[in-house]
């Protein structure tokens, strides 16, 4: 399962993003396994979430892992056939 990130910083083990679709990169694992890093080219945008949302869906994402995301970008996950799971 591919699973992503939003973060800050691009290491592998950066703390997850609060505003998960302004982050600055997207860390992208393989069952647990490094496989690369997506820089964001949205964190300015209005609309962020759904530019997201699509951005994940053409890399692949399986599984998205996020502080916080905003209804919009729910839906568009969803719509995306992206499972989301809210952590701490």
């Amino acid at each position: 399962m591919i699973i992503v990130k939003p973060v800050l910083e691009k290491k592998e083990n950066a703390e997850i993003a609060i505003n998960s679709a302004r982050a600055s990169y997207f860390v992208f694992f393989e069952d647990d396994k490094f496989v690369k890093f997506v820089k964001n080219p949205f964190t300015v945008w209005w609309g962020a979430g759904f530019a997201v949302a699509d951005l994940l869906k053409n890399e692949w994402c399986e599984k998205f892992l996020a502080k916080k995301i905003w209804d919009n970008m729910k839906a568009k996950l969803e719509e995306n056939g992206i499972i989301y799971e809210i952590v701490k």
